[in-house]
């Protein structure tokens, strides 16, 4: 891909996640995000045929570079370790832009998800669900439901993200982010 296509759909997706913060997915409109990214609405219909096209890829996007993009590379370590790896890299991409759990939430309840993006969240939420699983039969992980201690993992981590976002000035430290995993392992281990 090249250099300038590369900086044009980096601003239609900055922009799509700017006003998605702003009037939400619903009110989104393909005309409002040209003008947010200072082109042309045609040339944005160049890159996306309509706004469901715009919306998957800019998720597909915002997940390459996210948590389900390392499980390859973190699948071998103790559960402990890919847990916290997840939870420091998830952390470090919301608050380097909040915008994005804006988008995410969203989009994920959205009529605009395509099948294979539901597959994306489908397959890393069974990911999860899998290394909680070998965590219980393991003795390391409390004997709850998976998808409730899925949804307590996942709901800490964007909301401790939204906090240091807006009543610590985007600035998460190292610091921060060990105490807040300790925080969520401690509630999630037996």
């Amino acid at each position: 891909m090249s250099d300038t296509k590369t900086k044009r759909l980096n601003q239609i997706f900055d922009a799509t996640l700017r006003l998605t913060g702003e009037v939400g997915i619903a009110g989104l409109k393909m005309s409002n995000i040209a003008q947010e990214a200072s082109i042309a609405t045609g040339t944005l219909y160049i890159y996306f045929e309509n706004k469901e096209e715009l919306l998957n890829a800019l998720y597909f996007k915002l997940q390459k570079e996210s948590v389900p993009a390392i499980i390859n590379d973190i699948s071998h370590l103790a559960i402990n370790i890919q847990l916290y790896k997840m939870w420091k890299i998830a952390l470090e991409r919301l608050v380097d832009n909040n915008l994005r759990i804006i988008f995410l939430e969203q989009f994920v309840i959205s009529p605009y998800i395509s099948e294979s993006n539901k597959q994306i969240d489908i397959g890393f939420k069974n990911y999860l669900k899998q290394i909680l699983e070998q965590g219980k039969s393991e003795n390391l992980i409390k004997d709850a439901n998976s998808d409730m201690l899925i949804t307590l993992i996942i709901g800490f981590v964007r909301s401790f993200s939204t906090q240091i976002v807006n009543d610590c000035s985007g600035q998460l430290t190292e610091k921060s982010i060990d105490e807040s995993f300790s925080i969520c392992w401690d509630a999630i281990k037996k």
